[in-house]
């Protein structure tokens, strides 16, 4: 039996590397350019990107196909389509849903854009929009919309340009990739002096969570565009179970990692990134002696400039340049994705903040006592194991080197 995941979510992207650590061969659809970067580069897994018709994903499907539906919730166009594709083929179908997110406050709840957009004629001040470009036209029926509203999309060129040929301005517009802090949410909602939140209940994966706790904390009204449609089915998690039931699944490659211990005194390191991981990171090679440089567009305040080569701009390819390790740990999953393109074509060894399948190698806790160095690592999918074991190895390698006092 073959596998084809429509995709274009972060469960797509987790199921695609499920499968693939698993040894499963699958075929995943994604529409757009953005979704085929958020994906790595996956052994056993091929990529297709385009928008199909009903006609094009009954193509696809050959005799027997599983298909897993792993779009997002409120793409019910193109959920409707795979199951007429499927019921048309024969092919067996199940849907992979985000749960929804309890909201545990008043939030006032319409139809669609358009219903929101209705309402916000009714009311006054400034509303940020959180739900996307695709159906930002129905909000320029707002009355004053150009300077009301905050639209937050996807900073690609074909959005901005759209944004642009519907009216809206540079000034108002908020063009950032996810996932969305509660504090950058809090941050964006005073900034703009919203009063009204618009959003979607795309589920905890979507950051829903942190837009409602944000709208709290500001007193903003949660404007909620319900889910087009009540379905059924099944959580990642379950998805992942059934798999498991029903083929034979290969062991991790991931999990096993060799511990090479090397000098890196003077060795050049680049960091991509200037956040709380990259700061850890950071922190780590400075006590090894690492010529580090670190690239990102604002330094936290954890990181001290002034002992490292630092570049206040974006990540550029010819930052590789001499690098002997890379660390990836930007706030930009396709920026990372890229960059772990980039080192894989340069030979470049490279962690991945985000994605354990990318990483060629995995940053360690670090575990350090006397003239003792250990190192911990797990397969990437359970931290805080790897942080209780180092702390275990860290005391035990204080035991011994207090015993030699």
């Amino acid at each position: 039996m073959s596998i084809l995941v429509f995709a274009g979510t972060s469960e797509g992207r987790k199921l695609a590397e499920f499968l693939s650590a698993g040894g499963l061969a699958a075929d995943i659809y994604v529409a757009t350019e953005y979704g085929e970067l958020s994906l790595p580069v996956l052994p056993a897994v091929t990529v297709h990107r385009g928008r199909l018709t009903t006609e094009q994903m009954e193509a696809c499907m050959a005799p027997g196909v599983l298909v897993i539906d792993a779009t997002h919730p409120y793409a019910d166009v193109v959920t409707a389509n795979i199951r007429q594709a499927c019921s048309a083929r024969g092919a067996e179908y199940i849907r992979l849903l985000r749960p929804q997110v309890a909201s545990g406050q008043p939030v006032v709840t319409v139809p669609d854009a358009q219903a929101a957009a209705a309402y916000l004629n009714t009311v006054t001040g400034a509303a940020l929009l959180t739900t996307g470009s695709k159906e930002l036209k129905a909000f320029t029926t707002v009355h004053r919309f150009a300077e009301r509203l905050y639209p937050r999309v996807l900073p690609t060129a074909e959005v901005l340009q759209k944004c642009a040929e519907l009216g809206f301005s540079g000034r108002s517009i908020i063009a950032m990739q996810g996932p969305f802090s509660h504090e950058l949410n809090v941050a964006l909602l005073r900034q703009t002096r919203a009063k009204y939140l618009v959003a979607k209940d795309s589920g905890a994966a979507g950051g829903f969570a942190e837009k409602l706790s944000a709208a709290k904390e500001t007193g903003a009204t949660v404007l909620l565009i319900a889910r087009p449609t009540k379905e059924e089915g099944l959580t990642l998690e379950e998805v992942e179970a059934l798999l498991r039931a029903r083929f034979p699944m290969a062991r991790l490659a991931a999990a096993s990692r060799f511990p090479l211990f090397i000098s890196l005194v003077g060795r050049r390191v680049l960091v991509a990134g200037a956040g709380r991981i990259a700061a850890r990171r950071i922190l780590v090679l400075q006590r090894f002696g690492a010529d580090i440089t670190v690239v990102s567009p604002e330094c936290a305040v954890e990181i001290d400039c002034g002992t490292i080569r630092y570049f206040g701009r974006s990540y550029e390819k010819s930052d590789l340049s001499g690098a002997f390790l890379v660390i990836a740990a930007t706030n930009d999953r396709l920026v990372n994705a890229r960059i772990a393109q980039d080192c894989r074509e340069a030979g470049i060894l490279c962690s991945v903040a985000d994605s354990a399948s990318e990483s060629t190698f995995f940053f360690p806790a670090v575990c350090t006592a006397g003239k003792l160095t250990a190192g911990v690592v797990s397969d990437g999918s359970d931290h805080s194991a790897t942080a209780r074991a180092a702390a275990q190895i860290r005391a035990i390698l204080q035991e011994g080197t207090d015993a030699g006092d």
